[in-house]
């Protein structure tokens, strides 16, 4: 048996606050009572999710099992995108989602539950969806990163900046960290350029959207299609901390957008830029840090195979 026919399961132990680590053995058993042929790869310090992957396309590997979270999956794809040996939609992606999130699985309908997710590995069914690619700055260097769920500037990388620090200190740590930035943040001024149109505003948040999910089930970009012709980005824009409040659940629903404080557009490319800001803009894509701005956002069309029900 060829590698080519074999899956390679690629783990971040520390995912999920260490689930994935816990998880392993049920999976790995599983795996093995449905007869899916797998090798293994875990990621440490410096062994990410993207140069592993690299390796196991280089060993032949086609098929990817991500044991982990949207980080993880982030780090997968963004190897799968960078490598040149083989396209990238030779490669299928199935998702085990052992995260802090789990965002990306619910929009396709993936289950959580590792057992239903393996079911679904031997079913074999996949389509493809769109990958985002992201150009933004790093002290003054060009960095460019591709996400496969969303891309976000505003308070949502306020929170992922703050809060990558603490995840190594549990989930305690890490929503009272979160809980402080709801009370610190402050808007900055962006203007957003899309196919169609401008918009500058004070911004609680932009999110360009490939899934629908954010935020652990917030339904934030709730038009977006996977392999659909565009993007789809939702703007909030003058949203107080009693705004958030009290509108919680019309952000869990997709509602929100019908407020009159935020607005949503659909474009094959978006550029975010800074006009003003009390202090500096960080973009996120799939809850990993990018970089500062200018942001320029554009759309890989049927770039990436994954597993789906």
């Amino acid at each position: 048996m060829t590698n080519a026919s074999r899956w390679i399961a690629i783990v971040n132990p520390v995912s999920g606050f260490g689930k994935a680590k816990k998880k392993w053995d049920e999976i790995r058993s599983e795996l093995g009572a449905l007869q899916i042929a797998f090798d293994t790869a875990f990621t440490t310090a410096d062994r990410r999710g993207d140069l592993l992957v690299i390796d196991a396309i280089a060993q032949g590997y086609r098929q990817v099992i991500c044991v982990g979270g949207d980080g993880h999956l982030h780090d997968i794809v963004n190897g799968i995108m960078r490598q040149d040996i083989a396209p990238s939609t030779d490669i299928t992606v199935a998702m085990i989602s052992l995260g802090t999130g789990n965002d990306w699985i619910k929009t396709n309908g993936i289950p959580k539950d590792p057992r239903a997710a393996i079911a679904l590995i031997a079913q074999g069914k996949t389509y493809i969806q769109n990958v985002g690619h992201v150009v933004a700055n790093n002290n003054g260097a060009a960095v460019t990163r591709y996400f496969h769920n969303f891309a976000g500037v505003g308070f949502d990388a306020y929170v992922v900046e703050r809060t990558a620090s603490t995840k190594a200190y549990g989930q305690i740590a890490y929503l009272l960290v979160m809980l402080r930035c709801l009370f610190s943040y402050r808007l900055p001024v962006l203007r957003i350029t899309f196919d169609n149109a401008v918009v500058e505003t004070p911004c609680y948040l932009t999110l360009t959207g490939i899934g629908r999910y954010g935020g652990g089930g917030m339904k934030l970009t709730p038009g977006a299609q996977p392999d659909g012709p565009t993007f789809f980005t939702s703007i909030a824009k003058r949203f107080s901390k009693l705004d958030v409040f009290r509108h919680i659940t019309k952000l869990y629903d997709g509602t929100f957008l019908k407020l009159e404080q935020a607005e949503a557009h659909e474009s094959r490319h978006v550029r975010i830029e800074v006009v003003s800001a009390p202090e500096e803009v960080y973009m996120e894509a799939d809850g990993d840090m990018i970089g500062t701005g200018p942001f320029e956002i554009s759309l890989i069309p049927h770039a990436l195979r994954v597993i789906i029900p």
